[in-house]
């Protein structure tokens, strides 16, 4: 009877599932993992303009939590000053708070793009038809939260603080931003 019970005691562990620990964030965020997403959001400041942005990127994780991604970005504005942005650039993130379905994130990245603006003015219309444009780089840093739906399928939502060089040909969008996005792991 005692040697059943050992070998019973040295068998068990080797075929017990219900003590096997899986992480399913790993399916997203793990190593060599390919993820396409989308973010749209908004900017604010104070009593400037409400920006609109779109931000499309593929993110490729480096080590489990940690990933850089190719970014585009279209922003739009509108007010007294026109603004459109539209440029490229990488970005890189870490999870730090890693869960079964909810992660959180830190966030820095850089694109360079073109923008383009004119001031509206009643007075001179042809004027107002004129768009100054500006080759420029725009940086941001910011958190984000990231929740599991599915085995490929995830959304996030991202607060950053967003800079734009202003010069004499670009007003000040210097601001802050919140988006929702979706992602998908093609790989």
């Amino acid at each position: 009877m005692i040697r059943y019970l050992l070998l019973a005691g040295l068998v068990l562990p080797l075929t017990g599932v219900a003590q096997t620990l899986t992480n399913k964030q790993q399916d997203l965020l793990g190593k060599g993992h390919i993820n396409v997403g989308v973010n749209v959001g908004q900017g604010y400041r104070g009593n400037y303009p409400t920006t609109r942005y779109l931000s499309p990127r593929i993110q490729y994780f480096l080590t489990d939590g940690w990933s850089i991604a190719a970014e585009g970005r279209i922003l739009k504005a509108n007010s007294v000053y026109d603004l459109t942005y539209v440029g490229g650039g990488v970005s890189t993130r870490f999870y730090f708070v890693r869960g079964k379905r909810f992660a959180v994130f830190a966030q820095a990245g850089a694109v360079y793009g073109k923008s383009n603006y004119h001031k509206w003015d009643p007075t001179d219309v042809e004027a107002s038809l004129n768009h100054i444009p500006n080759n420029n780089w725009q940086t941001s840093a910011g958190v984000g939260v990231h929740y599991r739906l599915g085995k490929r399928w995830s959304i996030e939502a991202i607060a950053e603080r967003s800079w734009l060089p202003t010069s004499y040909l670009t007003p000040d969008y210097n601001r802050w931003q919140s988006s929702i996005g979706i992602n998908y792991r093609l790989k």
